[in-house]
C-alpha cells in the first residue's frame, strides 16, 4: 500500500517512513472532537503532558524540545495559547467589581490608560511577553540561540500562567502582577539551567532574569500609559 502522507511504500500497519496510519478512518463529527479533547486530556502526549512534565522535571520536558524529541510535546506557543485562552475565559466568568477611585493626578490616569490598555489586549500583551522574557535569558545565560528561547520561555510563561489562574481563582490577583507568577518563572527557569542538584548561580541568574523581564514589562506599560494620555 501507499502512505497517504508521504507516499511511501509499504505493507506495515504504520509507515515506516512517517509514521502514519495504514487505515485512517473517515472523519466524523465524534472523532473531530475527540481528537480535539485527546490532545488537551491526553497525559502520555499533548496539553496535560506539558503541563505534568514541566511541573515534574521542566528540565528534561524543554531540553527534549530543543534536541528535537518532540513525539508527545505540544508545540510551546500552542501550550501558551491556550493557557491564556483558559485565563481569559476564567477572568470573563469571575467578573471582579474595581470600585472607582477619583483621583486628579498625571500617574494615576497614565496608569488608568495603561491598565484599560493591557486588560483590552491582554491576549496579545502576554504572549508577546516571551519575547521581553527572551531578551532577559539570552543575555543573562547565553546558551540556546533567541529563536530556541522564545520557544523555552513559551514553556515556563505557558506553566507559570497556569499558577496565575489558580491564584486568580482563589484570591483574584490580576495575572500581571500577581508575584507567585515571577515566582514560578524564577524556579522553572532555575530548573531548566541548573548544572547540579544545588546550584546557587544559576539560581541568582534566573532571578535576575525574570526581574529584568519584570523591569520591562513595567517600563513597556508606563509606555502605553504615557502614550495614552
Amino acid at each position: 500500500m501507499t502512505c497517504i502522507n508521504c507516499n511511501y511504500e509499504h505493507d506495515s500497519k504504520f509507515c515506516p517512513n512517517c509514521g502514519e496510519k495504514s487505515e485512517v478512518p473517515k472523519i466524523t463529527f465524534n472523532s473531530i472532537i475527540n481528537e480535539a479533547f485527546s490532545t488537551i486530556t491526553n497525559m502520555d502526549k499533548g496539553f496535560l503532558f506539558n503541563v505534568k512534565n514541566l511541573l515534574l522535571n521542566p528540565s528534561i520536558t524543554v531540553n527534549d524540545y530543543v534536541n528535537g524529541k518532540r513525539r508527545n510535546i505540544l508545540n510551546p506557543v500552542s501550550f501558551l495559547i491556550i493557557t491564556i485562552t483558559i485565563y481569559l475565559i476564567v477572568d470573563a466568568l469571575i467578573f471582579v467589581k474595581i470600585e472607582g477611585v477619583e483621583i486628579d493626578s498625571e500617574a494615576y490616569s497614565v496608569g488608568y490608560e495603561a491598565g484599560k490598555f493591557v486588560q483590552l489586549y491582554f491576549k496579545y500583551f502576554w504572549l508577546l511577553s516571551i519575547v521581553w522574557l527572551s531578551f532577559s535569558t539570552k543575555l543573562i545565560f547565553r546558551k540556546h540561540n533567541f529563536v530556541e528561547h522564545l520557544a523555552i520561555n513559551s514553556f515556563v510563561i505557558g506553566q507559570s500562567t497556569l499558577v496565575g489562574i489558580i491564584i486568580f481563582l482563589i484570591f483574584k490577583t490580576s495575572l500581571l502582577f500577581n508575584p507567585l507568577v515571577y515566582i514560578s518563572i524564577i524556579w522553572i527557569t532555575y530548573q531548566i539551567y541548573k548544572a547540579r542538584k544545588q546550584d546557587t548561580n544559576t539560581f541568582l541568574k534566573s532571578l535576575g532574569s525574570t526581574s529584568l523581564f519584570f523591569l520591562q514589562l513595567i517600563i513597556i506599560v508606563v509606555i502605553i500609559g504615557i502614550i495614552r494620555t
